[in-house]
């Protein structure tokens, strides 16, 4: 029976940034592990925007070795098929919510997306904030 290994917050407080990716993290093909069973919890505070979970098989990844991942979700919202879960306007992510996915990826990273809103660099408190995401795996 696998246990948790480690859990490890990997993005903090979003703040007034319109795009984030999250720290590049070790996952459990890194060190060898065979189940890669992982759940991030996302903590929103009334978020607006595109939210991915990206793996890599590469031990030196650039940015054309990023994929991303389509979890499993805790709530009635779901990852379409494009990658990522969108939070809009008239129903904003507020709260925690839990991704689970299974790969034996040798990092993982999230990335908050708010390129497609307004001009997709400036930031307006109607669009709210990730306030952390955390990893176990």
């Amino acid at each position: 029976m696998p246990v948790n290994r480690r859990s490890v917050t990997i993005m903090s407080s979003s703040g007034t940034e319109m795009n984030k990716y999250s720290e590049q993290v070790r996952g459990d093909s890194f060190y060898g592990y065979t189940d890669g069973l992982s759940t991030i919890q996302a903590t929103y505070d009334q978020f607006i925007g595109r939210f991915r979970i990206q793996g890599t098989l590469s031990l030196n990844p650039d940015e054309s070795q990023w994929f991303d991942i389509i979890p499993q979700t805790s709530s009635g919202r779901s990852f379409n098929t494009a990658g990522y879960i969108q939070f809009n306007a008239d129903n904003p992510a507020s709260g925690s919510e839990a991704y689970t996915f299974q790969g034996n990826f040798t990092y993982l990273r999230t990335f908050m997306d708010r390129t497609h809103m307004g001009d997709g660099e400036t930031y307006d408190p109607f669009y709210g904030q990730v306030t952390g995401v955390i990893l176990s795996s």
